[in-house]
């Protein structure tokens, strides 16, 4: 009986947060978030002037577009994922624009890479700051506001995607500030915050495709029971509530009505979308919250606390901790299972207590599962989820002592933030490397007088223009005999295509990448050990 009394006020307890405190002061955000601005504001520093690397040029390119013709974002022609494929850029990805305009003032000062990352940073500051005030207004303490805007900041991938120009940081700081106004509106109603939870709404899935589900999850959230009668009662006395939300979607189709091309883009082309995708990217999905996003570690430790632990769990993460290190399938599919045992779990739990905000928490982490059906599922479209992981983190830790909570936050911020050291490093260092081959193999040549070409994405589409060599792709123009081709080894740079257009060449030179800080990789761990004769640029000359 004692047990269950206490079980039902743990519950208690944790519902409470859902009540957020009638304001919050700017002061008090800032004296909570300047651990997370300075831990992010050091790591971060040092990579001003990191290469441009991945999907970068793809949003750099766009950023041009939009100088030129800023209505229509995608309007441009580009070669990406293989080199057979160049086309529309609004034929191969359904949106994701925000960033294009964000690097606007980045292209118009030169396109310096330190532009871009000095963005990013800005991005960062933003989401530390809507983070910390987030976790005040749900009723939290400072001690939670602290160890909550440092766990954003140290759990990867943040920090490596803050050293890139892409839109993730971005789409994350929306989010954070779309659910942080609508908190703010939700408790003191003032205009000027659903005005600015409507415009937050409304830009979101500008940012990243899937965070347009963030309007429904923010109609949710306004909801104060998930109890039909209660729910229509309070519809009928304040179906205003609702406004930043109607207005957010108000936007949001205004925006892709005004952006449209030709082809909305709705439906991807094979290449990248398609049923085989779902069963690798479930696991992927589900692979995260076990590693490194610590949602199954704190769901073991609360299950264990409250005497109702999951020996077998328990046995499986001691058994996968040296298998870890060995990398194999196995591994990947039980950490999955684990997560998919936490995220169901948590998800009865609210069903069963009726917890309006367990259930809002579990639905912020879901909305990542449609891009299941896209070519891959990396831990970067999680971000914008990760905030609602470290909530119900707070959740689960509840019944610990306050020792044991600081040493687990404490732990936690240390080793992440030291992966995600480990990951910026080995990112930069890899980032670097393309720039350094473009420059080595190509500029020589043509400072010579010698004509010099390229086919392919990343670095290449960045830098080997900016070295002199020439973009070929089918149908476009050839390299003649005599001429050089420079080809990246990498598994989507297409090498293999494009020289079998070339099949009379000879090699002239090849740099390879020495991985002194580990090898990045762009699969679910990130990060590892190893070679690869892939890791390579060559230069060829066409017989």
């Amino acid at each position: 009986m004692n047990a269950k009394i206490t079980q039902t006020n743990r519950t208690t307890e944790a519902t409470s947060h859902c009540n957020a405190p009638p304001t919050v002061s700017w002061f008090a955000v800032l004296a909570c978030a300047w651990p997370a601005l300075i831990l992010a504001t050091v790591c971060l520093l040092p990579y001003l002037n990191k290469p441009y690397l991945i999907d970068d040029p793809w949003f750099l390119t766009m950023s041009r577009q939009i100088v030129n013709h800023p209505l229509h974002p995608m309007d441009f022609d580009i070669c990406w994922d293989t080199i057979e494929n160049c086309t529309k850029a609004y034929e191969l990805s359904p949106g994701n624009s925000l960033m294009g305009y964000v690097l606007v003032p980045t292209v118009l000062g030169g396109a310096h890479e330190w532009m871009a990352h000095l963005t990013q940073l800005v991005l960062v500051w933003i989401a530390v700051l809507a983070m910390t005030s987030l976790v005040l207004r749900f009723g939290w303490d400072r001690s939670h506001a602290i160890a909550g805007a440092l766990l954003l900041v140290a759990i990867p991938p943040f920090l490596r995607m803050a050293s890139t120009a892409m839109p993730d940081i971005l789409a994350t700081a929306v989010a954070l500030l779309a659910i942080e106004r609508l908190a703010a509106w939700k408790a003191e109603q003032k205009w000027a915050q659903g005005a600015a939870a409507a415009i937050a709404l409304g830009l979101a899935g500008f940012a990243r495709s899937h965070l347009a589900l963030l309007l429904p999850l923010g109609a949710f959230f306004l909801m104060e029971s998930i109890n039909p009668r209660e729910l229509l009662e309070q519809i009928r006395r304040k179906f205003w509530l609702w406004t930043p939300v109607f207005a957010g979607f108000a936007l949001f189709l205004a925006i892709v009505l005004a952006v449209r091309e030709h082809n909305l883009a709705i439906n991807p082309p094979p290449l990248v979308t398609g049923t085989r995708y779902i069963a690798s990217n479930l696991v992927s999905y589900l692979f995260y919250f076990a590693f490194p996003i610590p949602l199954a570690g704190c769901w073991i430790a609360n299950r264990y606390q409250t005497k109702r632990p999951s020996f077998a769990l328990i046995l499986i993460l001691a058994i996968l901790v040296p298998l870890f290190f060995f990398w194999s399938f196995l591994p990947v599919v039980l950490l999955a299972l684990l997560g998919l045992r936490a995220l169901a779990g948590l998800l009865f739990q609210a069903l069963k207590r009726r917890d309006h905000m367990g259930l809002f928490l579990v639905f912020w982490v879901l909305i990542p599962l449609p891009i299941v059906y896209y070519a891959h599922l990396p831990i970067k479209y999680l971000l914008p989820c990760i905030p609602a992981v470290i909530l119900m983190c707070f959740r689960l830790m509840e019944g610990f002592s306050v020792r044991v909570v600081r040493i687990a936050a404490f732990a936690l911020i240390a080793a992440s933030t030291g992966y995600s050291l480990l990951i910026l490093r080995s990112d930069a260092e890899f980032a670097e490397f393309g720039r350094y081959a473009m420059y080595r193999l190509v500029s020589p040549h043509v400072a010579a007088g010698e004509k010099v070409w390229f086919g392919g994405q990343y670095w290449a589409y960045w830098y080997a223009p900016m070295a002199g060599a020439t973009l070929t792709f089918p149908g476009g123009p050839q390299p003649k005999p005599g001429d050089l081709l420079v080809v990246g080894v990498f598994g989507g740079e297409g090498a293999h295509a494009l020289l079998e257009r070339f099949p009379h060449r000879t090699l002239v030179e090849a740099v390879s990448q020495n991985h002194r800080f580990g090898r990045m990789y762009n699969g679910r761990s990130m990060w590892g050990f190893g070679e690869s004769e892939n890791d390579r640029y060559e230069l060829w000359r066409i017989d």
